[in-house]
Order: structure tokens, then C-alpha cells, then sequence
């Protein structure tokens, strides 16, 4: 797993800011991702409050999944899932991104989380030629 030291990657910068409940919902949606790709490249942004996760460090054209932090909520999205079979799990009309609203840690253990995922990292690797 492509890892750097706790608080080397922004990781602590930004989970200081959250509430404790808030902080937990980010934890436990990083390690969601962070399981289901253990190669996985984390960006943190914390100044906006983001996490990108992808094949690479490039947001817009390595990143597949995001983390957006709201102070009672985090939508966990994924870049390019518009033109995927989610399920019906994620949410919003934009033309490539779509997203799910986490507001409990049990909302991360629907069956259709993780196969999304792992389709979304597909996807990427695919549209980059590394499939």
C-alpha cells in the first residue's frame, strides 16, 4: 500500500478539524477504500476538506473515488461512476460523478459499496491503459 507516515500526507490535518462523529465517518469510509484497493494512492487536501483516492496521485485523471467532508455528513463519491452500474446506490445528475451520503459508519456496509469500488478502480485503469 502506497502509505506515508501518519500526518506526512495531511491525514491528521484534516481529521483535526472534525467533530468526533464526523472524524469516525472519515476513518471508517477510508478504510472501506483502503480494504477493498490495498494499492490504493491517497491525496488529501485538508484546507477543502477532500480526499482523493485513485491508480495514481492525479486528481482528474488517476482519482477514482473521493471523500467530501461536510460538518454533519461525508459523501463518498466516485469520479467517473455516471456511465457505471451502481445499483442505484449513488446519487446526483452530474455527467461524470456521482456520490452517497454517509451519515452513520453502518451505512458503509451496503453489499453495493465495494464492488462499485472495485469497478470504479477498473475503470480508471482501463481509460488510463493500465487494465
Amino acid at each position: 500500500m502506497s502509505e506515508l507516515p501518519a500526518g506526512d500526507d495531511g491525514w491528521d490535518d484534516l481529521l483535526v478539524q472534525l467533530s468526533p462523529e464526523v472524524a469516525a465517518l472519515v476513518r471508517a469510509a477510508d478504510d472501506v477504500v483502503r480494504r477493498t484497493d490495498p494499492d490504493v494512492v491517497r491525496v488529501v487536501w485538508p484546507h477543502q476538506k477532500t480526499v482523493g483516492y485513485g491508480v495514481g496521485p492525479k486528481k482528474m485523471s488517476e482519482h477514482y473515488a473521493y471523500l467530501a467532508v461536510h460538518p454533519r455528513h461525508v459523501n463518498l463519491g466516485c469520479n467517473y461512476e455516471a456511465h457505471l452500474d451502481d445499483g442505484g446506490l449513488l446519487e446526483g445528475t452530474g455527467q461524470n460523478m456521482r456520490k452517497v451520503t454517509i451519515r452513520t459508519v453502518e451505512a458503509l456496509d451496503d453489499p453495493r459499496l465495494v464492488p462499485l469500488l472495485r469497478a470504479a478502480r477498473q475503470e480508471r485503469l482501463a481509460a488510463l491503459g493500465r487494465a
